[in-house]
Formats: structure tokens, C-alpha cells, sequence
């Protein structure tokens, strides 16, 4: 239930209420590459408030109810912690969408080509929580250290719950 999710839970998409033609495709291209049904992750600011770095638009705020169907996580961090790690993902608002990271994610996941790229001007909707994190706590919440990070490796991180 929306009314109990904390600062900085982890929102991950299956599917998005009114989207465009670009966000279908892209979340079927997501999913098809990374063998997950989930497309996008936002993070919870507070009710009715997410913030999220969307492909076709900067990182920003957005809306739970742009949402269909998500499932959410917590970071297994306290809340304190996880407050902060939410101001450092918030402080990447107006970033442009890190399209390399998101080319060099297809192509290691779906033709298993090692490519890892990442832009440190640039953010994807699961990288800018792998930086925070790391940002704040020194941790690596996922097995690489670049931004090419996709929706599932978050989902398979053992530092949520």
C-alpha cells in the first residue's frame, strides 16, 4: 500500500498508466534484453511523489499513479541513511538520460559482449541509486561499478528487501 512506503523505497515497473508509443517500446526492449518483467524503477520521495530519470525526458520528479503495476523494495539501510541516499539520487534532477549506459547494458546482456560504459554527466533510472548508495556508504549494492545497471540487477541485490 502507497500509504506505507518510506523515503527512498525502490519502485520497480512492470507498466506505466497513458504511456507513449517511446515508453512501450523501450520497456519492451528493457525487458526483452535483460529477461525481466520489470522496465523502469523510481524511487519514493513521499505520497504521490517519486522521482525518476526517464528515457525521453531529464531526471525528475514524477507521479505513483504514472504507474500500472510495480512491485517495491527496501534498501537494507537505516532510514537516516536511506534519507540521505534519496538527496544524493535527487541532486542528479535535470540530468540528461544515459543512453550509452543503456546501449552498453543491451549489449552485454543480450548479444554478451563485456562492454561496460559509463558517462559520469548522464544517469539511467538504476544507476543513479548504485551511485548514491555508493556515495553514501562506500557500498557496491550490485557486482559491477559502472552505470549500465538495469532494473533486475537492483531487483537481484542483496541489499534490498
Amino acid at each position: 500500500m502507497v500509504n506505507d512506503f518510506q523515503p527512498c523505497d525502490v519502485i520497480f515497473v512492470r507498466s506505466r498508466r497513458d504511456p507513449s508509443l517511446k515508453d512501450r517500446v523501450i520497456g519492451k526492449l528493457v525487458k526483452w534484453a535483460t529477461g525481466s518483467e520489470y522496465s523502469h524503477v523510481a524511487y519514493f520521495i513521499r505520497p504521490g511523489v517519486t522521482f525518476e530519470v526517464n528515457a525521453f525526458r531529464r531526471a525528475g520528479y514524477g507521479s505513483i499513479n504514472d504507474y500500472a503495476e510495480f512491485d517495491v523494495k527496501q534498501l537494507r539501510f537505516a532510514l537516516k541513511v536511506r534519507e540521505r541516499i534519496l538527496q544524493q539520487i535527487q541532486r542528479t534532477k535535470g540530468s540528461p538520460y544515459g543512453w550509452g549506459e543503456v546501449v552498453a547494458l543491451l549489449l552485454r546482456k543480450k548479444l554478451g559482449i563485456p562492454i561496460y560504459y559509463d558517462n559520469p554527466v548522464t544517469n539511467e533510472c538504476a544507476e543513479v541509486l548504485v551511485k548514491a548508495v555508493r556515495a553514501e556508504t562506500g557500498v557496491w549494492i550490485v557486482e559491477q561499478t559502472t552505470g549500465d545497471v538495469s532494473p533486475q540487477d537492483l531487483w537481484e541485490s542483496p541489499w534490498l528487501k
